[in-house]
């Protein structure tokens, strides 16, 4: 408890110490007293009191349905409602939080309205309290009570606390900023000895209450809340219920809450607002007109937003609701529950309480183009204020139906009251491609528009050109697509080729589908040539229909058909000579054609060559050939032309004659040296004719015939040689067919007469000897006694490279002595064998042949075998001759003197013609 300002004297303290004692019984905390004013012989007597919160008073409870054609008020909201959204100001403050007594307030007067006693109770629990009055002295006084605001302190007369204001806060959701609500009491009575105990004492909150509840529906409406309000909310609030609103330094506040797009619930707590009742010329005979004429600071709802109705969009529309008892009476009366319930189902203009801060004008840029064809539609909006008029007069081609239930005719005029949809619709279709256009004013706003009512222009579209097959009576279609309700017709442009299918279904009608439509052509005859030719439909519609100045609405087909062909075939044929072959072609059908043959001399036809008319099926071409003589395929054409003989067309039958075949089972003979003959196979494709030449005798041999017919089969060619006397002898003979490119050669050889022990000295020879030595300076091959000359007479440079070849007799025999070069040149040159002359001492390069060849001279029958050791050479280097050893085969050294054997060679042929290549290099 806290301890009081001052202690005076001895009673004070007393008196302190008592009441702190036996107030603990009804408080909790420690309670503020100031110094009680002690009448005259007045002492302190106890009193108990039982505090009661009066509950709320429901001032008025409205239910409020808005709707386009009027507004209702009922005691029940209109079934129409959506799931109610909550907002943070949802929610009262709890039914014991509405009547908590937190904080005591306790003030004691006398009968004159002078100030006695006063306490202060910080905390406060249950409703019981004890409390030490001074003794009235028989007389009434008045005790007041102020619960949840503050400590007052002292309060000198109760004039004065009767006046006293309080100054209310709330929060942002509307509730009490300390969630309490003020109260007020009074008890008067006489305090006596006997004390005072259990006295009810009502308590009534200085704050009224009010439950705002909106929801959204109805048919054809949509509202979308921006914001909600409770405005002219005062911040001050007087111990006494004033008769009149409060006018020192009251502020007047407004309270923001949520606004929820189905609808919302929320609950403010507010001082007491005594705006008053008006009467007279401010007085209304109907709630749609409480307006808050003839008042002033009024506490009013506000509920603002965007309205949809009848699809006219209303911007800024406000619903104004000053709660009141009555529709005349705008007081917040304290201790009071006023609940409002709407329902907005649509705008009734007529209602003052409904602001509407825009009247749209109509939206001439939402009214769409009305299509170019009969039945098309546009919707036009007319957002006229419910009750205004206009009026429209319709052309003869446009009808309307309005709000979707009224038709106006074509060409009729409509008038009509407040907003409403029109629905315009065209009566036929738009005969030209340019668009149309009807007007009309309207003054919605108060500034006249001019709308314009657009039917596009009327389209026509022609389909894919049409292609039709080359032969008579081919059909096809194309299409095209006019504007509904259109006329039309289609005029063929070439009558000679061209005609309408019977399976067409129209040349012309009076109103178009506005859908794809068929049309179908035929060919009355085939085409003649290889190339397209061409027709057209001309398409007309509306306007363009037999104009001739208006073709914006004309489309032209372009007809073609097919050019003729010709097809013609391939066929493979075997190389022998035949008749009647047959191949194929294909034509257009019903045309003239005939055939030739273009390439190919080897081919003639038989049989028909011409025809009329063609059948489109297959047709024959009868032909012979002859052999093909050649060894490669052979291709000809015969030519078919149809039609124009000119521009017809043509195909090609390809004959693809296979190659004939001439063999020869051998290309090389050999004969022996006596009179006798050979032969070789030859066999060729039958009817080749074949010869050969020469056909006369050559080298002594002869062919035993010149020519020939292949028959398919293997024939004998002979050959007839006379006897060979000297070195061997060779003829070539060419087999060719006749008028062809099969050629074949034979070589027929007969073998020698003279001696079989010889070797030929050639290239490959010569080759075995560089590889025993490059050095053929040293080692000159062909250098014959120092002559430097070749058997056949020509000089020898040292190539390394010959032409040609030269055969060598070979000694059967020879001595078996050593002997030196002289002795070697006698023996030689007097030699005799087989009674032969012209022997000779062999050259270096036919020494090296021998050694190569030595096996097989030593095969020979009657040969001797070769001796061991190094064999003289006709080859001079620098006076000395060179040698080959038989041992080894090397060169050895030049040398002028010594014994060494021979073994001596004849020349039997020199083919050596001459050599030819660059010097050796060393």
């Amino acid at each position: 408890m806290e301890r009081m300002s001052e202690i005076r004297n001895g009673l004070r303290v007393c008196l302190f110490i008592w009441m702190a004692f036996h107030l603990l019984s009804g408080c909790t905390e420690t309670e503020v007293v100031d110094e009680p004013h002690l009448p005259k012989g007045g002492k302190e007597i106890q009193a108990v009191f039982n505090l009661n919160v009066l509950a709320n008073r429901d001032s008025q409870t409205r239910n409020i349905a808005f709707m386009a054609d009027g507004t209702i008020d009922t005691d029940s909201i209109p079934l129409i409602r959506k799931d109610t959204a909550m907002t943070k100001a949802a929610n009262p403050l709890p039914e014991a939080e509405e009547s908590r007594i937190a904080q005591l307030w306790i003030g004691q007067y006398d009968a004159d309205g002078n100030w006695i006693f006063n306490q202060y109770f910080p905390i406060v629990t249950g409703t019981k309290v004890d409390v030490r009055l001074i003794d009235s002295g028989g007389t009434f006084h008045h005790v007041w009570f102020v619960a949840n605001a503050s400590d007052l302190g002292k309060i000198d007369t109760e004039a004065a606390l009767k006046k006293r204001v309080l100054t209310y806060s709330s929060n942002e959701t509307g509730l009490p900023e300390n969630q309490l609500c003020g109260m007020t009491g009074m008890w008067s009575g006489i305090v006596d000895e006997g004390g005072v105990e259990s006295i009810n004492v009502d308590l009534t909150r200085l704050v009224a209450k009010i439950s705002f509840a909106y929801l959204i529906g109805g048919t054809d409406f949509s509202f979308t809340p921006t914001s909600v309000t409770l405005n002219s909310v005062p911040d001050k609030c007087q111990i006494e219920a004033p008769a009149n609103q409060l006018t020192a330094d009251v502020i007047y506040k407004t309270y923001i809450g949520t606004a929820g797009s189905g609808g919302a619930t929320m609950y403010w707590y507010l001082p007491e607002n005594m705006a008053g009742t008006v009467s007279g010329e401010n007085a209304v005979d109907a709630e749609k007109k409480k307006t808050g004429q003839g008042v002033t600071n009024a506490t009013y709802i506000e509920l603002t937003g965007q309205a949809i109705q009848s699809g006219v969009t209303y911007e800024n529309v406000t619903f104004r609701f000053y709660p009141g008892s009555g529709m005349n009476n705008y007081d917040i009366v304290r201790n009071s529950h006023y609940t409002m319930n709407v329902t907005l189902v649509g705008i009734d203009i007529t209602d003052e309480r409904i602001t509407v801060g825009t009247i749209p004008p109509v939206d001439i840029g939402g009214l769409s183009v009305m299509p170019a064809g009969i039945g098309g539609t546009t919707e036009l909006q007319i957002t006229a204020r419910p009750g205004q008029q206009w009026k429209i007069g319709l052309p003869d081609w446009l009808s309307a139906l309005i709000n979707g239930e009224t038709e106006a005719a074509l060409g009729s005029s409509i008038t009509y009251q407040g907003p409403a949809k029109l629905l315009f619709k065209a009566g036929a279709a738009n005969p030209q491609a340019e668009r149309r256009s009807f007007t009309f004013p309207l003054n919605i706003t108060g500034e006249e528009q001019t709308v314009e009512i657009i039917q596009e222009g009327s389209t026509l579209e022609s389909g894919s050109d049409i292609s039709l097959g080359a032969a008579s009576s081919s059909e096809s279609n194309s299409t095209f697509i006019a504007t509904k309700g259109l006329s039309w017709r289609a005029v063929l442009s070439d009558g000679s080729w061209l005609d309408w299918a019977d399976t067409n279904p129209a040349t012309g009608n009076d109103a178009a589908t506005g859908e794809s439509q068929n049309l179908v052509v035929k060919a009355t005859t085939s085409n003649p040539y290889a190339r397209e030719r061409s027709a057209k439909i001309m398409v007309e519609a509306g306007a363009s229909v037999g104009s001739a100045d208006y073709h914006d609405l004309q489309k032209e087909i372009l007809i073609l058909q097919a050019g003729s062909t010709v097809q013609g075939s391939s066929m493979d044929v075997n190389p022998e000579a035949a008749s009647n072959q047959t191949s194929s072609f294909v034509v257009t059908s019903g045309l003239e054609w005939i055939a030739s043959v273009t390439n190919g001399d080897w081919i003639t036809l038989s049989g028909v060559t011409s025809g009329n008319p063609t059948t489109g099926e297959t047709q024959n071409i009868t032909f012979n050939i002859s052999v093909n003589p050649s060894s490669s395929p052979r291709s000809g054409e015969i030519t078919v032309r149809a039609g124009d003989t000119t521009e017809g067309p043509s195909g090609k039958i390809t004959v693809n004659q296979k190659a004939s075949s001439f063999t020869v089972d051998k290309t090389e003979i050999e004969l022996e040296d006596t009179a006798t003959s050979g032969s070789v196979k030859i066999t060729g494709t039958a009817g080749l004719p074949w010869t050969v030449s020469p056909s006369v005798e050559t080298s002594g041999i002869t062919p035993g015939t010149t020519s020939e017919m292949a028959n398919g089969s293997a024939q004998t060619l002979t050959f007839n040689a006379t006897e060979n006397s000297g070195g061997a002898r060779e003829a070539t003979f060419t087999v060719a067919v006749t008028g062809g490119n099969h050629s074949k050669t034979i070589k027929v050889k007969q073998k020698t007469g003279l001696p079989s022990i010889t070797l030929t000295i050639d290239q490959s020879i010569l080759t075995s000897y560089r590889k025993i030595t490059t050095d053929m300076a040293k080692f000159p091959p062909f250098d014959y006694d120092g002559s430097n000359k070749l058997p056949n007479g020509s000089s020898f440079d040292g190539s390394a490279t010959m032409t040609g070849s030269y055969t060598i007799q070979i000694e059967k025999g020879q001595g078996t002595d050593k002997v030196d070069y002289a002795t070697t040149q006698n023996y030689c040159s007097s030699l005799a064998e087989d009674g032969l002359s012209g022997w000779r001492i062999p050259t270096q390069i036919e020494l090296h042949a021998m050694y190569i060849n030595k096996a097989k001279i030593e095969g020979a029958t009657g040969v001797s075998p070769f001796i061991s050791g190094s064999y003289w050479s006709s080859s001079v280097y620098s006076n000395t001759r060179c040698r080959v050893s038989f041992v080894s085969g090397v060169f050895n050294g030049p040398i002028s003197a010594g014994t060494f054997y021979v073994r001596c060679v004849r020349d039997l042929t020199v083919v050596v013609e001459k050599t030819i290549r660059e010097k050796h290099d060393n």
